[in-house]
């Protein structure tokens, strides 16, 4: 613990300097004192933990749906760095959440919501984004400390349970900065375009929750935080959905969209 603590300050204080920095919403590199392997480990380890507190539906038409929307989503990201997958879990608030090394998870309450399968890859391919360009390890080294967050490879499943409940659980969120927020809406929607959704989808997703987040706030959970507000973060998405060259996709929804969706609606 001596050897934590006197090595805890000066790493935080550089985190906190590096982070501060301005990125570019375009690149997906940046600096990370966590490396791709131990990010993997280390979401490996929060798996389990997560697994715990949320009940993953076991239907298999519903998990192969979702795989296949993230599958497809994937082939639009910049970069690929850990075995991605995706899970359902029942949850009626409008909300999914990517743990390090690239495991994301989506609420039943999302799926619910959503319109369209357009409109779920768009939430989708904002979550993916945290994880394409590292965010979760780099916020969490900012807030707890590389010490602590390497520690974790090495501790306790106890204390990865802890965390993993402030972070992942139901009452819980790991909540990131206005840049990072920014980063995997910019990404998100790259994304979509890449992968054939039109990522005006985030558009009318984002406008739908901030109806439903002036009603009854509870519902959102953390996704559609106020980093960045609502109006600003809209526009600067249909800004950068201006620069794309113009492009057919496919329908926003299908038949199977709607037949989940009807399957979900009963869990």
């Amino acid at each position: 613990m001596r050897f934590f603590r006197a090595i805890l300050m000066p790493i935080i204080m550089a985190v906190s300097l590096i982070s501060g920095c301005a990125t570019s919403n375009s690149g997906v590199g940046g600096f990370n004192l966590i490396s791709v392997e131990e990010e993997k480990q280390l979401g490996d380890k929060f798996v389990v933990e997560v697994e715990k507190q949320h009940k993953v539906v076991s239907d298999p038409e519903v998990q192969s749906y979702i795989n296949r929307v993230g599958s497809r989503l994937m082939t639009g990201v910049q970069k690929v760095e850990f075995p991605y997958t995706f899970k359902v879990v029942q949850d009626n608030s409008i909300n999914a959440f990517a743990v390090p090394g690239g495991h994301t998870y989506v609420n039943t309450g999302l799926i619910k919501a959503a319109e369209s399968e357009t409109e779920l890859a768009a939430v989708m391919a904002h979550e993916i984004n945290h994880v394409v360009a590292r965010h979760s390890t780099r916020q969490m080294t900012q807030q707890y400390g590389y010490a602590l967050v390497a520690g974790l490879l090495l501790g306790s499943q106890g204390d990865i349970a802890k965390l993993a409940a402030d972070l992942f659980g139901k009452a819980g969120s790991l909540y990131y900065s206005r840049e990072m927020e920014s980063q995997a809406d910019f990404l998100g929607v790259e994304t979509m375009y890449k992968a054939g959704y039109n990522p005006q989808g985030m558009v009318t997703f984002f406008r739908k929750l901030e109806a439903v987040g002036q009603k009854d706030p509870g519902k959102i959970a953390q996704f559609f935080s106020s980093h960045p507000q609502t109006a600003d973060r809209i526009q600067n998405i249909q800004q950068e959905i201006a620069k794309f060259p113009a492009k057919s996709f496919a329908p926003d929804s299908t038949g199977e969209f709607e037949r989940i969706k009807a399957k979900v609606q009963k869990l």
